[in-house]
């Protein structure tokens, strides 16, 4: 028995470093799950072929995108700082801090400043029929 219980713990010990280099497995951990623009407008499928521009957009502390509006689908996701986005078409005024997803709505005139004295900044995601801008700014 006493040579039973050397070799099972050289066993042991020998399983110890395989245990201990197996890689953690992936977490996925849900951000939002949203049905509807911002303006509660639905979230539809793009028709045809389809190009996903993908941009980094920091606002400045204080500074403000002017009036405009996306003819295509923009999602944004709010990487630092806070951003206040007035809907000029339907009067709602929204905050979004860091850590929160937004669904842009399309063909709706709005504006978006920087809260809190810092920079916004933003990862937005835009599909668009290949070749085509999603921002059109509103004439002054």
């Amino acid at each position: 028995m006493t040579k039973l219980f050397p070799l099972a713990a050289a066993l042991a010990l020998l399983a110890l470093p395989a245990a201990a280099q197996t890689p953690p497995g992936a977490v996925a951990v849900p951000v939002a799950v949203i049905d509807a623009t911002m303006s509660g407008q639905p979230i539809l499928l793009p028709q045809g072929p389809v190009q996903v521009t993908v941009t980094e957009t920091t606002i400045p502390a204080g500074g403000a995108i002017p009036a405009h509006k996306h003819p295509f689908p923009r999602y944004a996701y709010i990487l630092e700082g806070a951003l206040k986005v007035t809907n000029l078409d339907t009067g709602t005024v929204q905050m979004l801090k860091a850590g929160m997803f937004a669904v842009e709505a399309r063909d709706q005139w709005h504006t978006g400043v920087s809260l809190e004295g810092k920079p916004a900044k933003l990862l937005v995601i835009d599909q668009t029929p290949p070749g085509q801008a999603n921002m059109v700014r509103k004439a002054p």
